[in-house]
């Protein structure tokens, strides 16, 4: 499974092969690492601070084209594409059943051959105005990004929507697209995937050399933002007229000291051990009426900037942070079992193996750990080679201060 994956170098660009015997569907991406908290950047040695929403706003525009419709051409060949941008990338991507070669080549082609003019941008803004609306009123989007905002302060990348605001769009024109494109889109910056029941590589890696026409190397630099947090509060409520009250708790992690790998996944088993659905934690909050099936967790790692993420549907959410502490602190002092860190460990391990059964997630895994700076082999590897040390140690990083955001 693992072991057939190939990587390899193909002028400049990294080509992930992976071969699905058997499987029906194919896919095929093209994964940049350029994504929406990538605003403040350096060109030519001058700063500049770019609209929130412009790579989402350039993921729109690469289908727009001179003479032709890109979405005829692929439905012409059987195939579906479509593209999506997140706060580290920007990915293009279709599926298939046949003629995954001739997609292919239209892909390369779609992410080669930028086509922006102010009558063509200015022909966008509101279309994605009305995205920018649909997601201001969904309360799960703006629960996140206002716990972001007092996590992070509201001028950090990280609490912009990735779309943008309404009027952070309003001044993008084509000549940031084209400056955005020239100095991200470029071979040493993105991945190319294929993956499902495939086996002429050379074809594939042929058509990269003839239709990957972008830029050699990135020029433009990402500016690390220098965290200036004037926003005290750690509570933010908004109300949007519905009938329950959803909440999103956020705590800091501090840990500096290991891979980006390693930290994804010290911290998603050290939550899944202490609040996951068969710890003691889930099981007492959950007779007593405190959560309900609604509760979950995950672990953001976004710029350096890392974060535990708590959410659900609950009346008093005050009190779930109070719970949280408790058992952070019960297990800094009472250290975790083996046995629940083998079973822990082991679900994860099958939870990995089973995404292998459907081509979507194989490739967008792939696309995200690359954004991430690894591939799927190294996550891999970590995770088999994870120590009971690794998750106790993770519980010193967990930073004591709560931030609480709900919609009601």
């Amino acid at each position: 499974m693992i072991d057939n994956i190939i990587y390899d170098n193909i002028n400049g660009t990294t080509l992930v092969f992976i071969p699905k015997k058997n499987f029906e569907q194919k896919q095929a991406m093209v994964c940049f690492k350029y994504g929406s908290i990538h605003n403040n950047i350096i060109i030519d040695k001058e700063k500049i601070c770019l609209p929130p929403g412009i790579a989402h706003f350039l993921e729109h525009k690469m289908f727009e084209k001179n003479n032709y419709n890109i979405f005829d051409v692929f439905n012409k060949l059987g195939g579906s594409v479509n593209a999506y941008t997140n706060f580290l990338s920007t990915a293009y991507y279709f599926n298939c059943v046949d003629y995954f070669y001739e997609n292919f080549d239209e892909l390369l082609k779609l992410v080669s051959n930028p086509y922006f003019t102010r009558e063509n941008v200015d022909k966008e803004k509101p279309i994605i105005e009305q995205e920018i609306k649909m997601y201001d009123d969904d309360p799960y989007w703006r629960v996140f990004f206002n716990l972001m905002c007092i996590m992070y302060g509201k001028n950090n990348p990280i609490s912009n929507d990735i779309a943008g605001s309404v009027d952070d769009i309003k001044r993008i024109n084509e000549d940031m697209l084209y400056s955005c494109y020239n100095n991200f889109y470029t071979k040493d910056n993105c991945v190319i995937i294929c993956c499902g029941d495939i086996d002429d590589k050379t074809k594939i890696e042929d058509s990269i050399l003839k239709n990957l026409n972008i830029n050699d190397k990135k020029t433009g630099l990402i500016q690390k933002y220098e965290e200036n947090n004037t926003n005290k509060s750690k509570y933010v409520e908004r109300k949007m007229c519905i009938n329950q009250k959803i909440f999103n708790i956020g705590f800091k992690n501090l840990q500096k000291d290991v891979t980006i790998f390693d930290k994804m996944i010290f911290n998603k088993m050290l939550l899944d051990i202490i609040f996951g659905k068969s710890s003691l934690f889930y099981e007492k909050l959950y007779t007593k009426g405190i959560i309900d099936d609604t509760f979950g967790f995950d672990f953001n790692n976004f710029n350096e900037k890392a974060s535990y993420i708590f959410s659900g549907i609950c009346k008093e959410p005050k009190e779930i942070i109070k719970y949280i502490k408790e058992e952070i602190e019960k297990f800094k002092n009472k250290n975790i079992s083996n046995e629940d860190f083998e079973r822990i460990k082991n679900k994860h391990i099958g939870n990995f193996i089973r995404k292998f059964n459907v081509i979507d997630n194989i490739v967008s895994m792939e696309a995200d750990y690359f954004s991430n700076g690894f591939f799927i082999k190294d996550y891999y590897k970590s995770l088999k080679n994870i120590k009971l040390e690794d998750i106790q140690k993770s519980l010193n990083y967990f930073d004591n201060d709560a931030y609480l955001s709900i919609i009601n």
